[in-house]
């Protein structure tokens, strides 16, 4: 009974340090998207960098940075933008071309039931068939 407890306790704790690799957390990927928070700081330390580089007086340092941070923004804001229309576009271009497949699906569609439908009033016309008669003999003839 000791042997077994001994056993089970050193298995177990083996386990625990050897651990599962799959358990372990994983870094996020670097081609991820930044959140804002990063952004920001970021663009902070680059103007930061050019404000030392051209020699900006402290007195002026603040405004450059936050004219430098605006103009970084603006440029992702457009950069964004344009990557949205040009999806869009896309998007749309896919769209009509999905919708110019079924409207010619359905055309076709349409001429063949307009054939069949004519090929049986043909043969409706050649029995000499009354009105009443000729409705269903019709009707059946286009289920086929």
């Amino acid at each position: 009974m000791r042997n077994l407890l001994a056993l089970f306790t050193l298995s177990l704790g083996l386990l625990l340090i050897a651990g599962d690799p799959g358990m372990a957390q994983t870094a996020s990927p670097d081609n991820a998207p930044l959140n804002s928070r990063t952004l920001r700081k970021q663009d902070r330390e680059e103007c930061t960098k050019q404000a030392t580089q051209q020699n900006i007086a402290k007195r002026n340092q603040a405004e450059f940075i936050r004219k430098c941070m605006a103009d970084r923004q603006g440029e992702r804001r457009k950069k964004t933008s344009e990557d949205r229309r040009t999806r869009r576009s896309i998007a749309a271009e896919e769209w009509a071309a999905v919708q110019e497949v079924r409207n010619r699906e359905r055309n076709e569609q349409l001429e063949q039931q307009a054939a069949k439908r004519a090929d049986c009033n043909r043969q409706a016309n050649e029995q000499k068939l009354r009105i009443s008669q000729r409705r269903s003999f019709i009707k059946k003839c286009v289920a086929q």
